[in-house]
């Protein structure tokens, strides 16, 4: 019993740890990308925190401006995202992201509508 036990465990956490990684913002390589920089994933994360936070059906188009500074042991990244609504009316928003690439500490500071 206690065979089996150990060795369901082994597969639950290897399917955990498998799924898990790959939740986490790695970095492409052999791109002109730097490191740590992706507007387009963080876009797609600042939408669904927002959506998921204020019970909107927002989805994510396109990134159009995406600026990136370290800040603080991490990394800023400000930008303009355009998302959908229900209706597929697209709007823009001034996003601000703070992060650190490769871990799970990402944090969504601001996301305005721009008129």
């Amino acid at each position: 019993m206690r065979s089996i036990a150990a060795v369901l465990f082994v597969v639950f956490a290897a399917v955990f740890v498998a799924g898990a990684a790959s939740a986490r913002f790695v970095d492409p390589s052999g791109t002109d990308v730097p490191a740590g920089t992706h507007p387009p994933q963080i876009g797609r994360f600042a939408v669904l925190v927002y959506s998921m936070n204020r019970n909107t059906k927002l989805k994510y188009v396109s990134v159009s401006d995406s600026d990136v500074h370290a800040h603080q042991g991490g990394v800023r990244y400000r930008m303009v995202v355009t998302a959908a609504d229900a209706s597929g009316a697209t709007a823009q928003y001034q996003v601000l992201v703070w992060g650190i690439p490769g871990t799970y500490q990402w944090m969504l500071l601001e996301f305005k509508k721009i008129s």
